[in-house]
């Protein structure tokens, strides 16, 4: 019961985003007035495109959470799943969305032929966040499974530290290999999702106009963020739950039948508080993650521009 009241306060969360990414977007749809057209279309576009892939990335999500409620015997792993299953269906929907141009990007081209990297658009900090959240993501799967054991049932899902015969569920339920190999997967197809959605921003066709190149810069920073925060906000939520989940039996340790002797069991029940720290850490900033991707969806730069051509202002 107390699973499902939690599937059920994050349907309510979910609600909440795609309203406020249905209203963020309007705004930003509507224009600002003494703006040349070529950027207020490419705003539109761009607001569009964000907000369908977010909406897409919360739809996915709204439905692994109906999944676990509607089949109690799949314990957490629909709702382990949803996030990263999410963000993968959000960042496909951005990559097949047309990318935002301005003006005729697409018919004239830009005398540069600089070849343009994800490292003109991004930073090295984004760039090292983003791997390190995907590497701690899947060493955590990893040790999940490696240090879990099958219950009667032949399911995943109790931990080999108890020399106790495995119970399956309620404080005996540990994230083992049910649950790992599924993220495992999961990350590995957000991951290339992520790459494509970056190929995509970066290799969309350059403005045609020179005065206009801060803004198309400026757009692809923007929509290069909007990426990273897609892809990195399910990874952090996902470690948390792992990493809370598989706390919970350790932290229960001293009053479980566990097999273990009293010193042991009060190690773990350490082992199981520092997890648990860690996971809320993780929940936190993978939940303001989420928030930030869903403002910046449809938060376009604001770049301004020195004399534009006559023709651009109409």
């Amino acid at each position: 019961m107390q699973n499902i009241g939690i599937a059920e306060m994050s349907l309510g969360l979910v609600g909440l985003l795609f309203v406020l990414t249905v209203a963020f977007a309007g705004v930003a749809m509507a224009g600002r007035r003494g703006q040349p057209q070529p950027l207020v279309r490419a705003r539109r576009v761009s607001a569009l495109r964000s907000a369908v892939a977010v909406l897409t990335a919360l739809a996915v999500f709204a439905v692994a959470i109906l999944v676990h409620i509607a089949n109690p015997v799949l314990e957490l792993v629909p709702f382990f799943l949803g996030p990263l299953a999410a963000a993968a269906a959000g960042l496909i929907a951005f990559t097949l969305m047309p990318a935002p141009t301005i003006d005729d990007a697409l018919r004239r081209r830009s005398s540069s032929v600089k070849p343009r990297t994800l490292s003109n658009y991004s930073s090295s900090g984004q760039r090292t966040r983003f791997g390190v959240i995907v590497g701690t993501t899947v060493l955590a799967a990893v040790a999940a499974g490696l240090l879990s054991k099958s219950a009667p049932d032949g399911r995943s899902l109790c931990t080999a530290l108890f020399p106790a015969e495995c119970k399956a569920g309620g404080p005996y339920l540990f994230p083992g290999w049910m649950f790992a190999l599924p993220v495992l997967v999961l990350t590995g197809v957000l991951v290339l999702a992520t790459v494509q959605a970056l190929r995509r921003v970066i290799d969309a066709p350059a403005t045609a106009w020179a005065e206009l190149s801060d803004a198309d810069a400026a757009l692809r920073r923007s929509g290069v963020r909007l990426v990273f925060r897609v892809a990195s906000a399910p990874l952090a939520l996902t470690l948390g739950l792992l990493l809370g989940m598989a706390s919970l039996p350790l932290v229960n340790a001293p009053l479980l039948e566990t097999g273990l002797d009293v010193n042991a069991a009060a190690t773990l029940h350490t082992i199981g508080m520092v997890l648990f720290g860690a996971a809320a850490v993780a929940l936190v900033y993978g939940l303001s993650l989420a928030f930030l991707a869903v403002i910046g969806a449809i938060k376009l730069p604001r770049t301004a521009f020195a004399g534009p051509r006559p023709e651009l202002a109409g």
